[in-house]
């Protein structure tokens, strides 16, 4: 039998350390637990395993009476200790900040070899061999080497910049703007596949924005699209995307030289939106089918006919406050809207007064004068109107209407007929809401007084009454 060799010295030293925050606190052939002394800067900060702070002492079981499982399982514990504790460090703190200080540090760096970068990228190699995520490092050190700027950051910054009242003198974006940047931001990161959200506004090349607009917009299909993406839809999604990326480059945000890639040059010219699909006004018989397959003090009923004899948006009256309505039917006061010129005091014509007053009176204790219309908090929009009415419409005028009619349309109907009692233009734009034509003396006109809009109201009624539009109202 041959007898065994003797351990060296370093293969004590290598059992040790083997054994190391390993602990049989029942006794040999009990489980293993894992023991150590709390890092100093981990003290008090929530323990993940207990979700309680961490004291002065660390255990945590491993169950397992294996000591080859015990290692593993201890080396992995020890591994999420070390990065919990390193991302507690000032030397963890990978903030998009400190990437923007590194940045300018950088560009300053007179030395030959590129001190300050080098030392940077020995700092973001000691934080990967400590398990700080790779995708954090490499976000970090575009930012901080001038090789990127991220997106997402991009964009709150914009937003930011572009709010009301900013101080660059920028023109405000709307609630719905900002969401439908938002939109067209997500199918940007969607194009990259970026999870993560890393990608940077430099990664949009010229040839990727064209392939973006001609083949992956166009093949997104929804249940409103399933065809794909409709043409406008892309105009709108690429318009918004070039506004912000032309922001960013204006202001130095992206690498030097960097190039607008949302610029096609083509050979062949194409349609603007607004030649894909015209609204038109309602002829009197389509409007007389729509109202009479409504109900007079229903909500849909109620809304199309005063959209229709007002003038105001659909959408303005669903979210209208009853303490902007006239008590006795007489007038709306419209607080804001899609422009500036959307603030003003709509006259309602006496043969409509009586459906204000009856809603009034029904809906006495709500707050708005249409509050069966839910409205989206986020933007503050009526949005299940335009869907409601649109279902309706091809149900009851078919889908051949698609492109040339909407809920809108009822606008368009009442300017056409304002034209044909002979309104005045300036009555028609400040009741409608509309920017008057502009010349040397506007800026000294502030507007008519809502009394002498009244006779303007009752002509577009008695014009729509002879026209046969309210056979049905």
């Amino acid at each position: 039998m041959m007898s065994s060799k003797p351990l060296s010295t370093m293969d004590h030293m290598k059992k040790a350390e083997d054994m190391q925050y390993l602990i049989q606190p029942r006794g040999p052939g009990t489980g293993w637990v894992f023991r150590m002394v709390t890092p100093n800067n981990l003290i008090g900060k929530t323990n993940p395993w207990t979700g309680k702070p961490f004291g002065k002492e660390i255990r945590k079981g491993l169950k397992t009476r294996s000591l080859p499982d015990a290692r593993r399982r201890r080396n992995i514990a020890l591994g999420e200790i070390t990065k919990l504790s390193f991302e507690e460090s000032d030397d963890a703190n990978f903030t998009f900040a400190q990437a923007e200080e590194w940045r300018a540090e950088i560009a300053e760096d007179s030395s030959e070899q590129g001190d300050v970068g080098s030392y940077l990228q020995d700092k973001l190699e000691a934080a990967s061999a400590q398990g700080i995520p790779e995708e954090a490092l490499k976000r970090f050190g575009r930012i901080a080497f001038g090789k990127g700027y991220p997106i997402s950051k991009a964009l709150e910054q914009y937003i930011y910049e572009r709010s009301p009242d900013n101080r660059r003198g920028y023109k405000p974006l709307k609630k719905t703007t900002v969401l439908n940047l938002r939109t067209a931001v997500s199918h940007v990161h969607n194009f990259f596949g970026d999870v993560e959200e890393v990608a940077c506004l430099e990664d949009m090349t010229a040839a990727r924005a064209k392939n973006f607009r001609d083949e992956y917009l166009p093949s997104l299909t929804s249940k409103r699209s399933p065809d794909g993406m409709a043409y406008k839809t892309i105009s709108k999604n690429i318009t918004l995307l070039k506004q912000f990326w032309a922001w960013a480059i204006e202001r130095n945000i992206t690498r030097t030289r960097y190039r607008d890639p949302w610029v096609f040059p083509t050979a062949i010219r194409r349609a603007s939106p607004s030649a894909v699909g015209k609204r038109l006004a309602y002829t009197p018989a389509e409007l007389s089918k729509l109202l009479a397959a409504t109900v007079p003090g229903s909500r849909e009923g109620d809304i199309l006919r005063l959209a229709l004899v007002t003038g105001c948006r659909a959408d303005e009256l669903g979210s209208l406050p009853q303490s902007q309505v006239a008590k006795d039917g007489t007038a709306l006061h419209i607080p804001s809207g899609k422009s500036a010129n959307a603030k003003r005091t709509v006259p309602v014509p006496i043969g409509a007064q009586a459906l204000i007053r009856q809603r009034l009176a029904v809906h006495s204790d709500e707050e708005r004068l249409f509050p069966e219309w839910p409205i989206r908090k986020s933007v503050g929009k009526v949005y299940a109107l335009s869907q409601w009415f649109t279902r309706f419409r091809r149900d009851v005028l078919g889908t051949t209407t698609d492109n040339n009619l909407s809920l809108h349309s009822l606008r368009h109907t009442w300017r056409t007929v304002a034209g044909q009692a002979r309104v005045p233009d300036a009555d028609i734009y400040q009741i409608g809401g509309w920017a008057k034509e502009q010349h040397s003396s506007s800026v000294y006109d502030h507007g008519l007084l809502p009394a002498q809009l009244v006779k303007s109201q009752e002509d577009v009624w008695e014009m729509m009454l002879e026209l046969g539009y309210l056979e049905a109202f």
